[in-house]
């Protein structure tokens, strides 16, 4: 019994070790250099220690920097999974459709029909906190009799904010 448990134990931590080796091999190649040529050179101080010296410590860097950049305060994978969690603000598309026919709300679910209306787009940050209808600027077109805004989501899901005369 307790032979299995040891033969268990040696190939969960071959098995672990295999894992870590196949994903950070360069990484641990260049550490495990870098280290044995500066020890090297320390001993020797052969010249011909320069260039291992040299290209594993710009690997090393090159991790690190990647490394950094991917968990810095400032990257901007960190900081939209953020503002997307954290606040109340989201990007949404706002569309205002300008037309002339007052049954616009009855018939927009119809594809030509919506295409066929003068439809203005701008990307804008809407705040959940305030008013919807108070942060989209009403622009008044005066040859349109109404103007209708709608907004849409990146799943371009499509909401009703405001219907204008």
């Amino acid at each position: 019994m307790n032979e299995e448990k040891i033969t268990a134990i040696k190939l969960e931590i071959k098995e672990k070790i295999n894992v870590f080796w196949s994903e950070h091999w360069l990484l641990t190649s260049a550490m495990t250099l870098f280290f044995a040529s500066c020890y090297l050179f320390n001993l020797t101080h052969s010249g011909f220690l320069y260039l291992p010296m040299i290209v594993s410590g710009w690997v090393v860097v090159m991790f690190a920097l990647k490394y950094k950049s991917e968990h810095s305060l400032f990257s901007s994978k960190f900081s939209q999974k953020n503002i997307q969690r954290d606040s109340s603000y989201e990007m949404y598309t706002v569309l205002r459709v300008y037309t002339n026919d007052p049954n616009f709300q009855e018939y927009m679910q119809n594809q030509e029909y919506f295409h066929n209306q003068h439809v203005q787009m701008e990307n804008r940050v809407i705040d959940y906190n305030q008013d919807i209808e108070a942060q989209i600027m009403f622009i008044r077109k005066p040859e349109f009799a109404f103007c209708y805004h709608l907004l849409m989501d990146k799943k371009n899901e499509m909401y009703f904010i405001g219907e204008y005369v």
